[in-house]
């Protein structure tokens, strides 16, 4: 009988076309969800029928197309292993469909319950959005849902919730060996975490940091902007730099318990969350270190212009994040000039 039912754990769909009865096997696991997506694909195949002979077309499915644009694509390892899981993992009830029959209630049907964060839930559709921007070009679309679908995405601005100078102290004081050196480094420098687990003896000297690169999954590319930047560093770093013990076998300046680079950030996270709680300071998120090095550096009388030249954003951009904390500062310098006028 025509319909979705369980094969191995997956969902398997079975429809007709005219006379011969079709039946597929998809990647999809049998349950409540999948279930609802079989039924979709099914759908799918059924009107790509009826608009004409599927088998004859030379249109490709979503999946072919989605592996041709990454074997393709001039993107980095690191680009093209993101876009990869996105496109398994989200996209892969379309991987059946024939990419001219895809609409735009079928990227609502998939994402419209999506529990991801605005941002993610972009870089999302992006993937999606390159596979779409192919097919136009074969002539197979005209259109791009995932594109269309991604205007109405309303990106979420960012928190900024830096901690005190006591926190910081406090924080500092808790943590110990690498993880008190990484938060040191990012609380005075403001570093990005990637940048900091990068970080080469070779690149400390005369009193700064040459920041060129970023560690991510294990592997160094460029920074985030793909922009080199010399960033000053504080005594208080210099100082924990001093007393850090150099490995051997090693050229990084934050290692593990090994001696080797870390691959990630991730578990200096956790250590640094672990650390919050112990000391019973309010949660914020890790990044927020980044920020408290930015604000600290408006409230001390930085420039804004060099304060976004250390932190490695443009101008533009740090304004946009840390708008709050200059206009505050602003605020009190123009108050000062105005009482000072004769």
């Amino acid at each position: 009988m025509d319909g979705v039912y369980e094969e191995r754990g997956r969902c398997r769909i079975i429809w007709r076309e005219g006379k011969r009865r079709k039946s597929l096997t998809l990647q999809i696991p049998y349950s409540p969800t999948g279930v609802k997506r079989a039924w979709k694909i099914r759908e799918q195949h059924i009107k790509a029928f009826r608009r004409g002979d599927k088998e004859t077309s030379p249109v490709q499915t979503f999946g072919k197309l989605s592996q041709t644009r990454l074997d393709t694509a001039q993107i980095s390892p690191e680009t093209r292993r993101t876009q990869k899981s996105y496109l398994n993992k989200y996209w892969s009830p379309l991987f059946q469909v024939p990419v001219s029959e895809i609409e735009y209630g079928d990227l609502l049907d998939l994402f419209g319950s999506l529990d991801k964060s605005p941002k993610t839930l972009k870089h999302i559709l992006s993937a999606g959005s390159q596979v779409f921007e192919l097919a136009i070009k074969s002539h197979w679309r005209t259109d791009n849902p995932a594109r269309l679908y991604a205007k109405e995405v309303k990106l979420v601005k960012r928190k900024v919730d830096p901690f005190t100078r006591e926190e910081r102290d406090m924080i500092l004081d808790d943590l110990k060996n690498n993880q008190h050196l990484f938060f040191a480094i990012r609380f005075y420098s403001g570093l990005r975490p990637s940048e900091a687990i990068a970080l080469r003896w070779s690149d400390y000297k005369d009193g700064t940091f040459s920041i060129t690169k970023g560690r991510v999954r294990g592997n160094e590319g460029p920074t985030k902007t793909k922009v080199d930047r010399v960033v000053p560093v504080h005594p208080y770093v210099q100082k924990a730099l001093k007393a850090m013990p150099r490995q051997l076998h090693d050229s990084h300046i934050v290692t593990n318990q090994y001696g080797k680079a870390f691959q990630s950030s991730t578990r200096l996270s956790d250590a640094f969350s672990r650390s919050m709680k112990r000391l019973n300071i309010r949660y914020r998120s890790p990044y927020n270190v980044r920020h408290t090095a930015a604000s600290m550096m408006l409230e001390s009388g930085m420039r804004p212009a060099y304060c976004a030249k250390v932190l490695g954003h443009s101008l533009e951009m740090f304004f946009n994040v840390y708008a709050d904390f200059v206009d505050k500062d602003e605020s009190e310098a123009q108050r000062k000039i105005w009482f000072e006028i004769d």
